[in-house]
């Protein structure tokens, strides 16, 4: 079975890497790929745009014209723009796999609406190791979070606009669901001046910003006279991107439904 794809922020920079990574796949096809309305590349090809040479596959400004309703989308734009993709979704009863990060709580709950209606992935990160991060963090908490502090430290590029990113909030709701708590409730973001003592019901979370880092996420847990890290790095964007086309290709045999990268991987 052959998965029609197509990408939303196509010419960015996990937008690049995923159309790489589906023009590589024998089991997709690339549908189409979009950038925002009066990008300089629109109507140009896009594997000319991108240094594979014409596949005969032209940059569109919209969905508009593009066979949405037999693909899958992977949305990796902002969080605008996925929002505005999504309602085009609803109409057309496509499928749709959002890998955008820095939603607030008025997103995620349309994103919800949404998979009430069609078949959606949504995921902080795309990743097998941070997934598995996330089963391991919840595990450690439950057995460890009573006696045992924990910190969330997370480092990324310094073009990165959310802060923290995606991968450390669901970290932090995760490590805070298995304590007993709320993530508004545990969240400490930062500390600076005379804050006292930490608590035991806190969790901390600090944000790095520098350089190219791809993303680094570290779940200290600090105990007396010991300390257990649980830590992901990525190399690269090329796992962020495979794990996007995994999802789109699990995705396009799914009912209608909200999903995450713990269903495609059955973790």
């Amino acid at each position: 079975m052959t998965t029609n794809i197509i990408i939303t922020g196509g010419l960015g920079k996990m937008g690049r890497e995923i159309g790489s990574c589906v023009l590589d796949d024998a089991e997709c096809r690339l549908a189409g790929c979009v950038e925002y309305p009066g990008h300089p590349s629109i109507g140009r090809d896009y594997g000319e745009c991108t240094g594979r040479g014409a596949i005969g596959v032209p940059l569109s400004g919209s969905l508009a014209g593009l066979p949405v309703a037999t693909s899958v989308i992977i949305d990796f734009s902002s969080t605008q723009a996925t929002l505005s993709f999504l309602a085009e979704c609803l109409g057309k009863k496509s499928r749709i796999v959002i890998c955008t990060t820095g939603f607030d709580p008025a997103g995620i709950e349309k994103i919800k609406q949404a998979s009430q209606m069609i078949p959606v992935v949504f995921s902080p990160n795309m990743s097998l190791g941070v997934n598995l991060l996330f089963v391991l963090t919840e595990l450690a908490a439950k057995k460890l979070g009573g006696a045992f502090d924990i910190e969330i430290v997370e480092a990324h590029h310094r073009h990165k606009k959310d802060a923290p990113s995606g991968t450390a909030v669901r970290l932090g709701e995760i490590a805070a669901s298995a304590i007993g708590m709320t993530y508004q409730d545990a969240i400490k973001n930062g500390r600076a001046g005379m804050v006292g003592a930490r608590t035991n019901r806190e969790i901390g979370m600090h944000a790095v910003r520098g350089g190219d880092i791809v993303g680094d996420h570290t779940v200290l847990f600090a105990g007396l006279g010991e300390r257990l890290e649980l830590r992901h790095v990525a190399h690269s964007r090329t796992t962020f991107a495979q794990g996007a086309v995994t999802a789109a290709k699990w995705l396009a045999g799914q009912g209608l439904g909200l999903y995450s990268m713990r269903d495609v991987l059955g973790l």
